[in-house]
Formats: C-alpha cells, structure tokens, sequence
C-alpha cells in the first residue's frame, strides 16, 4: 500500500478544530502503516455485515457504515464531514512545526494554548483511516512519531512524541463515499463527543426524576432518581453514561406488561419494583443500571430475548 499524505487532527474547547499535515518520508509512511496494518485487515472483513448507522448501533456500540451524502446539517457528524470533505477537496498545506531542541529533539510549536491532538488521518489513494490517539496514551514499549528538526520540518525520525495507534477507529472509502465505524466509542471520543455525555446524561436523569420522561403507553414514572447513591452509582459506570447520553424521548414503546417481562429475566437482585396503583417504577443503587436498560426499546427486546449478559 502506498500512502500519499498524513495528517494530524486537533481539538479545542471540545470541538474539532484544525488538520495538519505531517512531511514524512516513504519510509516513515510505511513504519506507520505497518503499526495498524494488521488490525486493518481484519477490520476490512467485517465490513460486509455492518448495517447503516440507527439508534440501536449508537446505543449499544454496534459497528456501523453511513454514506457521507446523506449526513445531514443538523447531525454531530457535519462538522467532521465539512472537515473531511475540505480536505480531499483542497488538501491541507497547513504543516505541524517543530522547535529545535537539543539532540535534534523537537516540540510542536504552532499548537494554540488548550489545543490537543485527537487522531491521526492516513491517507492512500482508496480510503482515509482514522486514527484515534488516546488522551493518557502511554508511549514506553509503543511507536510512535517524533522529530528530528530539518530545515523544511520534515518528520524523519521517532524518538518521542506522538503514539501511533495499533488499531484503525474508522475506514472512510473514497470511491463509494462511505464511512465505515469500527469502533463507536473510541471514534465518538475522537470526536470529541465524549466529553459532554455526563451533561446530556445529568439533563436525561433529570427529565426522568421529574416526571418530565416516562416509559411505555401507560405513562409509568420513576421514583428514586434524586438518590445522590442512585446517581453516583449511574455516573461511575461509562456505558450507563454513554446510554444516557443517546436517550431519545421516543425510545420505549414497549407496554408495561413487556418491560416486567424483561426484568424478570434479571436476578432478583437487579429487579426493578413496579407500583401499579401510581404507575412508578422505583429505582435503587443496586438496580440503577436496570433504569438504564429500560427505557431504550432495543435492549428491554436483548432482555426478553435472554441476552441479559451484555444488556445490562
């Protein structure tokens, strides 16, 4: 495979930001390659069986494709298609510069105060690879990039900087203008969208406790919800956040009768207790995370379908 560019992508105030390009030579491009090329392969083989991206692939992490045309101006993926498009329209001429430090060592100078690196963008004739740079990667025993200062800043060298994924986070295909999602976290996070679940999630919470959200036709609320142990129990977990976070109101359609279905299916221990006379639902520390299963349709049918392990 020959690789034609590589791009470093930065983040700031929680938004993408600016793409750089990285002058490398062949040799570097292919040391690079080489670091995810494995996981590559065997990312190409399940593209096959990915469905189109839906509420249940955001939900539960499902791996998905989408084509960039219909990527519409009000979704949280505009601004990373605008980004995209830009580039393989009018490519970046941006490059990442380096101050000269002792022993042909360098730091990026031109980053702005509270810019970030966010990932990685390799480009070859066929496709974009997405690469997802970890916030607290850790660079001992890993390749990574780095720099030895030349007069045109060229990257020729590695002894420290920036980690090298092992592993491609998404595959945009250039000829079928698709995206390809291979790993729906880490390429939410490389989006930065993480980093205002636990807000949409406290807002979620709040609708809930208020009465404001219900679940099924018969309108059942929750009770227990303003518990600070109900709460701190929901926020210490990452995939109850994450599902929070993507609730919509129109979720559960399910009637009471088939959500008692679904929690029986739990351990006792993780039941749910359901007050027919007041249609509430009430929710404890050690039954917090059921709330969270609940109210999203595509996992109260996991639930009825005995696919409790991974549900909940």
């Amino acid at each position: 495979m020959a690789l034609e560019r590589i791009y470093v992508c930065t983040s700031k105030n929680s938004k993408l930001y600016r793409i750089y390009l990285l002058q490398t030579g062949d040799k570097e491009k292919q040391s690079i390659f080489n670091n995810f090329k494995s996981d590559l392969a065997k990312q190409r083989t399940k593209e096959s069986n990915m469905n189109v991206l839906n509420g249940n692939a955001l939900i539960e992490d499902i791996p998905y494709y989408l084509e960039f045309a219909k990527i519409a101006e009000k979704s949280y993926l505009h601004d990373f298609k605008e980004k995209i498009e830009s580039l393989l329209n009018d490519p970046e001429e941006n490059i990442i510069h380096f101050s000269k430090k002792s022993k042909s060592k360098g730091e990026i100078k031109n980053l702005e105060e509270n810019e970030g690196i966010k990932f990685l963008i390799v480009q070859d004739e066929q496709s974009l690879y997405f690469l997802s740079i970890a916030r607290n990667a850790v660079i001992k025993n890993k390749s990574i990039l780095s720099v030895s200062i030349t007069e045109n800043t060229t990257v020729v060298d590695v002894p420290k900087g920036i980690q090298v994924p092992p592993v491609v986070t998404a595959r945009y295909d250039r000829a079928d203008e698709k995206l390809f999602v291979y790993d729906v976290n880490r390429f939410e996070s490389m989006l930065t969208l993480n980093e205002n679940r636990k807000a949409k999630s406290q807002a979620v919470i709040s609708k809930f406790a208020h009465g404001e959200y219900t679940i099924s036709s018969a309108k059942y609320k929750f009770s227990g919800l303003d518990e600070d142990t109900v709460t701190q129990k929901l926020y210490s977990s990452a995939r109850a956040v994450r599902r929070l976070s993507k609730y919509s109101a129109q979720d559960t359609d399910y009637s009471i009768e088939k959500i008692k279905e679904a929690v029986n299916k739990l351990d006792v221990s993780l039941r749910v207790t359901f007050n027919d006379t007041n249609k509430t639902i009430e929710v404890t520390p050690d039954t917090a995370k059921t709330f969270v299963g609940i109210i999203h349709n595509s996992i109260v049918q996991r639930l009825i379908s005995g696919e409790i392990e991974i549900a909940i």
